[in-house]
This record gives structure tokens, sequence and C-alpha cells, in this order.
């Protein structure tokens, strides 16, 4: 619900009361309800109900069919295409299946920028625009048409239907979006959505003194599920856990962050429920979440198709990690064929017990900027590193920085009680994960601020990644 944000984000909203504030969230609100919940949404719902439980073979042979019909329509009305395609002397005939797909070049994040305009079909019509996070540094525009408008909501609430969640149930939503102007000290953190019985949180108060006004307001508000960056709903899980307190709820949703394992087990602990993590990409060319087994997160092969590569282009074998090549299958505005989306995953070994078809992801591990490197040129995810930061209870906040592969920099927020005994145990468990050869200094700040889209960024890596004498930048802003 971003354009909420972008339409009422202006002078008079920010000076507004806040029962105005809460209207003009409700009007939009409606609009979107309106086009959102189309028609076409529920007969993709109900077809995407059925064919989840078909077999892997069979969910192929849907991608290939819908396949067939975007490259013809990327070679007709697509400049781009038309291009790349006569360039290597092809026609739709010759890229029938996924197996084809290898005889076009995978499009990176730069080619996207180069060719924007060239990339925009010449039928399309009414387009929207919308953007990248930016988590590597290298943020994209992208135009989506209503397609895949309805394609993506469907996806959202496919995953959100797998956990129970209905619409109309009560729930909050705490993201990166500027709902309280930034300078307000007081209550209420949040705005009310009227017609989807929907609470906005900021992300931009979480301060220590503020939480217990988002605990009252998540009861006052008969709150049953809540959708979050996992480092936000993080925070309000410390602080319950720290007040040895728990607030009950039914459904968490979480996405647009890695999900770490000790993000998961405090926050679960404290609400008492299960997450559902999902993944997803403004690009709209790769939805992925968990079900109710919670074993992996399902690729949804109905809303587009991903190769796993390896560094030479090559599919790699289940269970290898690779970078993940996406296709999406509804966006006919802007086709985005072959797209490298910027992350590494695998493709699982085996079946979900719960008997769907869509196969499950290793975890999605963190964007190119978040890995450590080390002298000896290991790449180290920041899921291994979250393992010292168990036991140290004292600890608010901590941030890990990179800017030479010889030294790591954290920066710590204590806690009343922390020691220096916390800090030796902290120092000897990263040693023990990075090496010796890697000084870690542990600096000691009062806050640590989020990134101007309100994500929270743990690791900042800003030493670039070798491979096959390929060089990726590390970039941060």
């Amino acid at each position: 619900m971003s354009s909420i944000f972008k339409k009422f984000s202006t002078k008079a909203y920010a000076h507004s009361p806040v029962i105005i504030q809460n209207l003009f969230i409700s009007i939009e609100g409606k609009r979107l309800w309106k086009q959102r919940f189309s028609r076409e949404f529920y007969n993709l719902m109900e077809l995407w109900d059925r064919t989840q439980w078909l077999s892997h073979d069979e969910l192929e042979e849907y991608q290939n069919e819908r396949l067939q019909f975007l490259i013809q329509h990327a070679y007709e009305t697509v400049p781009y295409y038309q291009k790349v395609m006569k360039d290597r002397k092809l026609v739709p005939n010759d890229i029938k299946r996924i197996g084809d797909l290898h005889k076009l070049p995978i499009l990176t994040k730069d080619d996207l920028r180069t060719n924007f305009r060239e990339l925009i079909s010449v039928k399309a019509n009414k387009l929207w625009e919308g953007h990248s996070s930016g988590t590597t540094g290298s943020p994209v525009d992208i135009l989506w048409d209503n397609n895949v408008i309805t394609a993506t909501n469907a996806a959202l609430w496919r995953h959100r239907r797998w956990a129970g969640f209905e619409f109309g149930q009560p729930y909050a939503s705490l993201l990166g979006r500027v709902i309280v102007p930034i300078k307000q000290k007081e209550p209420p953190f949040w705005r009310y959505n009227k017609p989807w019985n929907q609470l906005f949180l900021s992300s931009f108060h979480l301060e220590e003194k503020n939480l217990p006004d988002y605990i009252k307001a998540l009861n006052q508000y008969g709150v049953e599920s809540i959708q979050a960056y996992p480092s936000t709903i993080f925070i309000l899980a410390k602080y319950l856990q720290q007040s040895n307190e728990s607030f009950p709820l039914k459904y968490i949703f979480t996405s647009s962050e890695t999900l770490l394992d000790l993000q998961r087990e405090v926050i679960e602990e404290r609400f008492r429920c299960k997450i559902y993590d999902c993944y997803g990409l403004a690009e709209r060319v790769m939805y992925a979440g968990e079900c109710p087994n919670h074993e992996g997160h399902h690729l949804y092969m109905e809303y587009g198709i991903t190769e796993i590569v390896d560094q030479d282009g090559e599919i790699v074998n289940d269970g290898n990690y690779g970078k993940a090549i996406a296709t999406g299958l509804h966006n006919y505005g802007m086709p985005l064929i072959r797209y490298e989306v910027g992350d590494v995953t695998a493709y699982k070994i085996g079946k979900c017990s719960c008997g769907r078809g869509l196969p499950l992801l290793e975890a999605i591990t963190t964007k190119a900027e978040d890995i450590v490197v080390t002298p000896d040129g290991r790449f180290i995810s920041p899921s291994v590193l979250t393992h010292p930061f168990k036991p140290m209870h004292h600890i608010e906040k901590s941030q890990i920085i990179q800017e030479t592969p010889e030294e790591l920099l954290i920066k710590v927020v204590r806690r009343v009680g922390y020691t220096d005994n916390d800090s030796k145990i902290l120092l000897q468990e990263m040693h023990n994960r990075v090496g010796d050869n890697v000084k870690v200094k542990i600096e000691f700040v009062e806050d640590i601020p989020r990134s101007a889209n309100g994500k929270y960024r743990w690791v900042i890596s800003k030493v670039p990644l070798k491979y096959n004498q390929e060089v990726f930048n590390n970039l941060y802003e």
C-alpha cells in the first residue's frame, strides 16, 4: 500500500490531526481494496489453489505454456528483446521450454538501467512505477502493469491463507513507511486503515521508552497478526523478553530481510506463534513463502521461472548454491527475462511433507554486500555470525561493519548489566568463526539508526566479492 504514503506524504498530511490522517489512509485503503481485489484476482486465486497441488512436472508444463506466450509477446512488442533475439538469430519458436532459456542472455541490473525504455512493451497501457529496495547498494526502477499487480497480490494472499489468515481479520504492519511524522514525540505512533482493519505501526519510533505503547496499541485494536521486517518485530520481541512478558498472536508474516535463526527463536517464543516468512522482489519476477510445515520456502512456479546458476551461468544441481536468475511470467508491460536478482540460494533436495508440488528453496542467503570476506577468501554468511550473540543478554542492538578483509567492527548498544566478560566472550566466539587473522573490535554506541527506508542492516561489508576473476562490489549507502 505504498501509494498511500506517496499520496499523503505531504505537508498537509504531516500537519493534520491524527483523526484526519486516519481518514486519508482509510480513503486510500478503500480505493486500493477495489483495485487489488478484482474479479481477476479471485480467478487467479482459485486457479492457484488447484495448481499448488500439481506435480512438479505438471507445474513445469504450466510454466512452459506461459513462457511461450511471454516470449512471443516480448518478440513482437518489446524493442530490447526484438534486438536481442534478432542479434542471436532467434525466433519465438526457438524458446518453447524452460530448458531453452539459456539461449537468451542474463539481464543484469545495469542492463535494466541502460535499456529501461527499450524494455517497455509498445502495447503497454497503464503502468505503475516501482523501485527495488536498493539493499545491494544498486536500487533499480521498474514498471508494473495491472496483470502483475494482480498476480503479486494473489501470491501475497495465498501465502497468508496458508497460515489461516483471511482479509478482514485485525492485523498490524510494522514496515518502513513514514505514516507518523518523524518529529512526533508522543503516542499514538500508529495510524488505522479501517477498510482493511489494519493498524500501521511506525518503524521510526521504536525507542525503548515507546515500546510499551506499541504493545498497548496491539491489545487495544485486537490485533491477531503482524506483518513486519524481521528486525522490526524482533525489537518488540526483545522488549517482551526483557520484560518477561509475551503477547500471543495467531500469525506473523515477515519479509524483505533475511530472517535470522536468532530472530525467529525470540519472536516465536514471545508472540507464541509461528513465523511465515516470504520472499519477493520489486522486480516482480520471483516469489516464495513458507507453508504451515515450515520446511523451507516454496517457490511459486506459477509466478515466475527461477534458474540457479554458477559463476559461468551453468545450472547447478539441487542442493548446490548459486545465483538466482528469474523470469517473471505476469508483467507484460515490462517483461524481465532471465533477470539476475542479486541473491544466492539453492533448490532443496526432496519435497515438502505438505504434499504441494511447489519446490522448496534453501535459505535465500544474504545480498552480496552482506557477506563477510576473510583474508583467505572465505565468504561467511551473516546467519553464521548470529550465533556469538545468542548468549549476549545485555546487548540491545548490534551491527557488524567490514571495511577491509583484515578487520571487523562490531557496534554495540549495551543494556544495563553488560560487563567486560561479555566483550571477552563475544570476541572469542567471533574469532571462532572468522579466524584469528581477522582483527575484531567492539565500539560502544548510543544507537544504530535505520536506513532511509526504515530497514535495519545488521552486516555491512564494503569488501568486494570475487568469483572466478570477476569482481562484485559491496556497495552500501
